[in-house]
């Protein structure tokens, strides 16, 4: 027993093992193998956003002297605690993360001389939850199965990702539109390709992906003339386009400024605090906003300020316009878009329980339970979310109907699809159907159920192979649209998948794969 214990030592030892030292821009970082795949977690692609450069663009991370390790990921960006960003309870409803946090994920096949394409993927957590190291975004399988380098990547959430004011511009276009986040991402994409060589990754074969808001945030990638010519695909899973005004920007701004002075007892109500901040000077309200933790920060802007696209005509172009956001398109790629049949089940808020991840955990999470949701909620209450449900999600629908018709005017091919698969038990699957980012799972091959986990309810062994079977289908698609923009392979048993224009057709996931 004692022999083959240590046996045991050996092959997991061997199978994760120390990987090759490559050197980058910044300087030379170590990770580990894994079953053929090289992983590089918590790797700075820029410097920490703090101090002085808290709201500003993001710039290189400074180079560093000697190896750097790179075996564990980063922190996540700060938010308040919740499932999204870990599954960790005594987190939840406390500030989480750190402001040092614009840190990436590599996962690259061992190199063999050849070069390979790269999926870049954005978290999703309505921009102002999430992680890019969850566990449900490992990406070594996915890297794996799509001989391709997988990455993912922090970005600056809620107030520090977004906040458009007027004391903060510096006279850079860029800052002075507040979209922080977007800058982070761009910022991503440039790292990769200062970097790819170090990973054998192609930069000319670059595809940026998200989800949720992530997916959001490539939909306005598409749109920005700071990202023009550094990707050459797009996938967007559960992602609608959308801008805001400069008003509307200030708006927001000026509600979240009057809860902070509140906060801060320098003012007794929001008409007062929107006094004191008019009387104060330009350099007084930078300073004041400069001078806040990250803590009070986050707690001002209660669960956390989502994040405004401003359409500003430098980051973002406008679609404001009668011919809408097709027109503002500026970098013309393939695109991959799509919904889950059930996007607003788990996204209209239940009542009692709000968009507290402590009440919501026991639901999400899995513990045993005989009611549904509605049952719980009562005669009256449980058909008012139906009804909340179903407006929603209509809305959702006819919406994202009408965005790939109009990408298909613009773009060179846009391909739809719906993700439907419901397999797993009650009351979880009357409650939620295919649910918001239940399809994640299913794009990283990611099926958690050995321990506290968002969604793990829905794996069970009776539908494993049925997973399996769906997760190669959608593993084939994606490999096939990160190696060629087009999501069809000679190779394949699959349906020919016709871009939207030819055939109006639209990719099923879940129907009887």
């Amino acid at each position: 027993m004692k022999t083959a214990a240590i046996v045991l030592l050996l092959v997991v030892a061997a199978s994760v093992a120390d990987a090759r030292v490559v050197e980058i821009r910044s300087g030379s970082i170590e990770g580990t193998t894994h079953d053929g795949v090289d992983r590089y977690l918590g790797v700075p692609y820029a410097a920490p956003p703090v101090g002085e450069r808290r709201w500003r663009a993001p710039v290189p991370a400074e180079r560093w002297v000697g190896v750097r390790p790179a075996k564990r990921p980063a922190p996540a960006c700060a938010q308040i605690g919740n499932f999204y960003a870990s599954a960790d309870e005594s987190t939840f409803e406390q500030v989480y993360g750190s402001e040092d946090c614009l840190y990436l994920n590599v996962w690259a096949p061992e190199a063999d001389g050849q070069r390979r394409p790269v999926l870049l993927f954005f978290h999703g957590g309505s921009g102002i939850f999430g992680n890019a190291a969850h566990p449900l975004y490992d990406g070594e399988r996915l890297a794996r199965e799509l001989d391709a380098v997988v990455v993912t990547a922090n970005y600056r959430l809620g107030v520090l990702g977004s906040l458009q004011s007027p004391a903060l511009q510096t006279g850079d276009p860029a800052e002075d539109a507040g979209s922080f986040y977007l800058l982070d991402m761009i910022r991503v994409l440039d790292w990769l390709h200062e970097n790819c060589s170090a990973f054998a990754c192609d930069e000319n074969r670059l595809t940026i992906s998200g989800q949720s808001a992530g997916a959001v945030s490539v939909l306005a990638l598409l749109r920005s003339p700071l990202a023009a010519g550094k990707f050459h695909g797009a996938i967007s899973f559960s992602g609608l386009p959308f801008s805001s005004s400069s008003n509307q920007a200030q708006e927001r701004t000026g509600g979240f400024v009057a809860e902070l002075l509140i906060d801060n007892g320098d003012a007794q109500s929001r008409r007062a605090a929107r006094k004191k901040w008019a009387a104060m000077s330009a350099e007084a309200r930078r300073q004041y906003l400069y001078h806040q933790s990250a803590e009070v920060l986050l707690e001002a802007s209660g669960y956390g300020l989502v994040p405004l696209p401003l359409a500003d005509g430098h980051v973002l172009m406008s679609k404001d316009k009668a011919d809408g956001i097709g027109a503002e398109v500026v970098s013309h790629v393939p695109l991959m878009i799509g919904k889950v049949r059930n996007e607003m089940s788990t996204l209209i808020r239940i009542k009692g329980k709000g968009r507290s991840p402590e009440k919501l955990w026991p639901l999400f999470n899995g513990e045993p339970r005989e009611e549904t949701v509605n049952q719980a909620l009562g005669l009256w209450n449980g058909p008012i979310r139906n009804i909340s449900i179903a407006l929603a999600e209509s809305a959702v629908r006819k919406k994202l109907r009408s965005v790939e018709q109009e990408y298909s005017e613009r773009l060179p091919a846009v391909y739809a699809y719906r993700f439907v698969w419901e397999n797993y038990p009650n009351p979880w699957k009357v409650d939620f159907g295919a649910f918001h980012s239940l399809d994640i799972p299913f794009i990283f091959g990611n099926f958690i159920n050995d321990r506290e986990m968002y969604m793990r309810f829905a794996w069970t062994p009776e539908n494993r192979r049925e997973r399996e079977a769906l997760h190669k289908v959608m593993a084939t698609r994606l490999k096939a649209f990160v190696h060629t923009g087009d999501p069809n392979r000679a190779d394949s048993n699959l349906p020919y998948w016709q871009a939207r224009g030819s055939g109006d057709y639209t990719e099923c996931w879940g129907c009887g794969e």
